[in-house]
């Protein structure tokens, strides 16, 4: 997956209106829904909470299928593209152990997910204003170059995201 430009301020405005509107509609229809279900099947005593319960997952399964359905939304592009790099992200931190081990062996792959994962981690960070680790990420890039200057790997292959069954 390669890196697309986006507009900062426009991911910050839809990323927001995104999520105060999925925390409106999960209150309103998981409050009405509960309502109705204990309306009709509630008991006298006030134990509900199982109804309760039934009205939140409802609303839960009505978002994700709104969601699955408006997701190409070009107003959610912004929104879908950096989920689909967070979600990519975490995949390679899931091994990231594994992965350090065979870059520092000289597994020019390995090299080439972490470059990759350092280079996304530093775009999704100035997306979200989330400068306080980028120092950190800093010092790790500065490592993975050590580590590509000392195996004399000058430019890594692109990265592929298949490479992560290997590890």
């Amino acid at each position: 997956m390669q890196h697309q430009q986006i507009d900062k301020a426009r991911y910050n405005k839809h990323i927001k209106i995104t999520f105060f509107a999925i925390c409106g509609f999960m209150l309103a229809v998981s409050l009405g829904i509960s309502t109705l279900l204990i309306h009709f099947w509630g008991g006298p005593e006030g134990e509900n909470l199982w109804l309760n319960v039934a009205g939140v997952v409802i609303a839960a399964l009505l978002l994700a299928q709104i969601l699955s359905t408006v997701q190409h939304h070009p107003f959610l592009y912004e929104v879908v593209y950096v989920r689909k790099l967070k979600a990519e992200l975490n995949r390679i931190y899931r091994k990231q152990r594994k992965i350090k081990a065979s870059a520092e062996e000289g597994d020019i792959q390995a090299m080439a997910i972490l470059d990759y994962s350092y280079r996304t981690s530093r775009h999704v960070f100035e997306l979200d204003n989330n400068t306080l680790t980028l120092e950190e990420l800093t010092k790790s890039q500065n490592e993975l170059h050590a580590l590509q200057e000392k195996f004399g790997f000058h430019d890594l292959p692109d990265y592929q995201s298949e490479w992560l069954d290997t590890y």
